[in-house]
């Protein structure tokens, strides 16, 4: 497990510098079919129900809405069995379907009958996002062959912490490409201003939580000095003048939709450091 864990932590952080969001899913799905000996990677980014909602699947080096039946699609935005371990208050914790089922009774569902005649497979490794919330995001790892081993789930719960931060990434590179694109609606005009860099943009998102240079150099691997050069070119970039006037300017820029989540305990919202 340490060889697969060491492989996922250094592609974490080169997903960190990577400055397209689709390249984001695609290195982080292969190494999770490389890691757990799998076919193919269901992807939930948007909510579901089981009537609608986009059916994102990737297996090596392609990604694809596949024309599949549409009793199979609904059978996978029901999400049997995992809606009903991860929804509301439930611990979001990698489990397999069968796990979570019981053997027996996840060979016999309709929906592992769908999962096999659609893709071959036999086995599915729920591995969420953490957090709260009525929508549970995250990805659903399929293979054919015997049930996810215990070490498997061990290394999912590992890297859940990595796959979230590069979901926090790719949704940084959204925002950023579309203000970028400049729809007029009350963004700042972006066209002839230099965009940050995805690791100014890593930097900005710490900074709108609150933490001071030093906590965003631990949490990021890198300098103090390092994180201070990233904030003067963020003010440069955005024209502030401290670390409010940046935020407040990233915010009207859609640079920090969906931000917001929870500070350091004791952490000034604007650290004078």
């Amino acid at each position: 497990m340490r060889d697969r864990y060491a492989r996922m932590l250094d592609l974490a952080v080169g997903v960190m510098d990577a400055d397209d969001p689709e390249r984001v899913w695609s290195l982080l799905t292969e190494e999770l079919l490389t890691a757990l000996d799998a076919t193919l990677v269901v992807v939930k980014e948007e909510p579901w129900t089981r009537e609608r909602g986009r059916v994102e699947l990737r297996s090596y080096g392609t990604e694809t809405e596949d024309p599949l039946d549409e009793s199979v699609r609904r059978r996978i935005r029901e999400g049997y069995p995992f809606a009903g371990c991860y929804g509301g208050h439930g611990e979001r914790i990698p489990q397999s379907a069968a796990r979570i089922a019981g053997g027996r009774v996840w060979r016999h569902s309709a929906t592992a009958d769908a999962l096999h005649g659609a893709f071959g497979t036999r086995h599915m490794l729920g591995i969420p996002f953490p957090g709260t919330g009525p929508h549970v995001s995250g990805f659903m790892v399929h293979r054919p062959g015997g049930d996810f081993s215990v070490h498997d789930v061990r290394y999912a719960a590992r890297v859940q912490p990595l796959l979230k931060a590069a979901a926090n990434h790719r949704s940084l590179l959204n925002a950023l490409r579309e203000a970028s694109g400049g729809d007029g609606g009350g963004r700042a005009d972006r066209s002839s201003v230099e965009p940050p860099t995805p690791r100014e943009l890593n930097v900005l998102h710490l900074l709108a939580a609150g933490l001071s240079a030093d906590s965003m150099a631990r949490r990021l691997g890198i300098s103090p000095r390092t994180v201070h050069k990233h904030l003067q070119a963020l003010y440069r970039k955005l024209g502030a003048v401290d670390r409010l006037d940046a935020v407040l300017r990233a915010q009207r820029a859609g640079l920090l939709a969906g931000v917001g989540g929870p500070r350091e305990p004791g952490v000034r919202p604007f650290p004078d450091r």
